[in-house]
């Protein structure tokens, strides 16, 4: 759980069970955007599938690397998804069970206090305006943009994982043609959805105010906590309170 540590200053705000399960996601799905683009754009992405292919290419005897490339790619996507999928099922089995799931406490505000949130967090992240005091002192863990974003991931995921396992049994489920386009085209979409998620929080934890938080990620999960009274002094109380 979440600790203050007031002798070092710092608080912990990420376990070393969710630092594991952070890498090993970005590590599945950056495997899997890349075999996914190979499938999605084998034109622009037919120099990865030529030198993916090429060695496999030779050692088969086969005259078209870029072919076994894509098809190697294929294979790997398959696989890779379904390590993915129960990866995230046992995780999110273990979140529910206990009561791990923070990224939303920011969507129990009133709607209106959600929309002012978000707004002064885009002024704050894109024109460096301040937070206003009284939206400053009310953020949580995961801020309402990280909140929203992470709707959207979910989204993105129930598509991909859907439409994916669909595909794949497609033949034994007795799908027709059109059934089939439907579901690559909520597949896509799927994989735009995440895509989009991954470039939002991308430029979240890259962005110079949140480098404590991209530290404590790849090191012991700990910030300052200095830094997290001005930036989730809400959740600071929380952790307080709760005699972490």
């Amino acid at each position: 759980m979440s600790s203050v540590n007031s002798e070092k200053e710092e608080v912990e705000v990420a376990s070393m069970g969710y630092r594991i399960s952070h890498q090993i996601n970005l590590v599945l799905i950056t495997l899997l955007a890349i075999t996914g683009s190979m499938l999605l754009f084998p034109g622009l992405m037919s120099w990865l599938s030529y030198a993916v292919g090429a060695p496999l290419a030779a050692f088969l005897g086969s005259p078209y690397p870029t072919s076994v490339g894509e098809e190697l790619a294929r294979t790997s996507h398959r696989f890779l998804a379904d390590v993915w999928g129960v990866f995230l099922i046992v995780y999110a089995i273990y979140l529910l069970v206990f009561r791990r799931i923070r990224v939303f406490d920011a969507l129990r505000k009133p709607l209106g206090d959600q929309i002012r949130e978000a707004r002064a967090l885009a002024d704050h992240y894109i024109l460096g305006k301040p937070l206003p005091d009284d939206v400053a002192s009310s953020l949580e863990r995961h801020n309402i943009l990280v909140a929203y974003m992470t709707v959207v991931l979910v989204v993105g995921i129930v598509l991909l994982s859907a439409s994916g396992v669909l595909m794949v049994y497609s033949t034994y489920l007795g799908l027709t043609e059109g059934s089939y386009r439907l579901l690559l085209l909520l597949h896509d979409l799927g994989f735009y959805l995440v895509l989009l998620f991954i470039f939002a929080h991308l430029f979240a934890v890259l962005h110079p105010s949140n480098r404590p938080l991209l530290v404590a990620m790849f090191s012991y999960g700990r910030i300052p906590l200095e830094w997290a009274r001005r930036h989730m002094p809400r959740y600071l109380r929380h952790v307080k309170g709760g005699g972490s």
